[in-house]
């Protein structure tokens, strides 16, 4: 890989903070930790999203989440499920030197899923994982927030150019009541970059406090997002930042007069979950869908195949469409990842989009990502544990699997 266009992306994903948290930024990792076994009594909130506990903690976070979750509920008509004749062969060979297993254990996946009207084309499990499971998605939660506040929008319950303020009367004092919710729902709020997860007193450290994901001080979840700190006026540039999605929570909570739970089972039975999954909650008791939501690999396909078979809300596929209002590609960070992936890449409604390929993405930390391909209908989707939140080459990897996979679907 080019050395600079492999820093490039570094830099970028680095101050995009892309996968959210960072729990080993500074500390170098082996498989050998990886595949070492442990005690449960070893788990500790400080070191529980560090190798080798977080392969464990993620799919159990029910039982790690500080202030508890609460459950999402499964569709009414769960989605039939089949598996196809022929599925996608794992032991063909990825590149010269790789097969394609080999590439998913590199990248310490522990589910993997291809989908496409309900039929299952390929499907891996590996490091303990099994069907009925969930995983805690990180940020790959945040596009189904997205998603529900774009249901809002369609239903006329929010408008996107209106103000913060307008909904939530306790921001008026807030230089965040201004932004707009298309805003909001860009990353473009004017809010400071979430980079500080590392330093004590930070901004982004103290936040996570109060979603209960490590232990701290608190002044209260809604408390945070109203007194926090904005570096631009709305609109000027793209930061990436968990307040923006925990606020969709409280504005769609706002407007609905239900808990973002129950907003989230509706989401679940649009596209047929076939298992129950569950969001974190905060010291508020409110929902954090900036990191919170877990679910199994197969509701996180079918998710991804609701979206790539074009049945999520209008202004969805609208605003992830307007390439003029994105700011991401404009910037220094959009124009460095493009060049690593020799592709444009966008972000707006809490989703990442490749324009030229018409793939949409979800990006967690630790690697849950999904890909849904706007042209087939086809999801593609990957629950991983790797050593830090975001690890350049197996961001990459994903990538690259993805695009061989549709390659080969496209020639059938």
């Amino acid at each position: 890989m080019n050395n600079k266009r492999n820093s490039a992306l570094l830099v970028a994903l680095a101050t995009s903070s892309i996968f959210g948290t960072s729990a080993n930024a500074e500390t170098k990792v082996t498989l050998n930790e990886f595949y070492r076994p442990f005690e449960l009594s070893e788990i500790t909130a400080k070191n529980m999203q560090t190798w080798p506990y977080y392969r464990y903690v993620s799919m159990n976070w029910d039982d790690y989440g500080l202030f508890g979750t609460v459950s999402v509920m499964t569709a009414e008509k769960p989605a039939k499920l089949t598996i196809a004749d022929s599925t996608f062969d794992i032991q063909q060979q990825l590149s010269e030197h790789q097969t394609f297993v080999e590439s998913l254990t590199a990248t310490q996946t522990k589910g993997f899923m291809i989908l496409k009207d309900n039929v299952v084309l390929g499907e891996f499990y590996d490091n303990g994982f099994s069907q009925d499971q969930t995983q805690l998605l990180q940020s790959s939660s945040k596009t189904y927030a997205g998603i529900i506040a774009s249901q809002l929008i369609d239903q006329g319950k929010l408008d996107p150019k209106a103000t913060v303020e307008s909904y939530l009367s306790d921001f008026k004092d807030s230089k965040l009541g201004l932004a707009t919710i298309q805003q909001v729902l860009d990353m473009q709020s004017g809010l400071l970059p979430a980079s500080d997860y590392h330093v004590p007193g930070g901004e982004a450290f103290m936040f996570e406090a109060e979603q209960g994901l490590k232990k701290g001080e608190t002044i209260g979840h809604r408390n945070a997002i109203i007194n926090t700190k904005v570096q631009n006026a709305p609109g000027e540039i793209y930061n990436y930042n968990d307040k923006n999605t925990d606020l969709l929570a409280l504005l769609a909570e706002g407007v609905t007069g239900q808990h973002f739970n129950k907003l989230l089972s509706k989401l679940f039975n649009d596209f047929g979950a076939n298992s129950n999954g569950s969001i974190a909650l905060t010291v508020d008791g409110s929902a954090s869908p900036s990191y919170g939501i877990s679910c199994t690999l197969r509701d996180y396909a079918l998710f991804h195949q609701w979206i790539a078979q074009g049945k999520a809300p209008k202004s969805f596929y609208a605003s992830i469409k307007d390439i003029d209002k994105d700011l991401l590609a404009k910037s220094e960070k959009g124009k460095g990842m493009a060049a690593i992936l020799n592709t444009p890449i966008t972000y707006a409604s809490q989703g990442w989009y490749l324009p030229e390929k018409k793939l949409l993405l979800t990006i967690g930390s630790y690697g849950q990502i999904g890909f849904s391909d706007l042209k087939t209908g086809t999801a593609i989707v990957c629950m991983q544990d790797w050593e830090d939140n975001s690890v350049t080459e197996k961001f990459i990897a994903n990538v690259h699997r993805a695009e061989f996979i549709l390659k080969q679907l496209h020639k059938k």
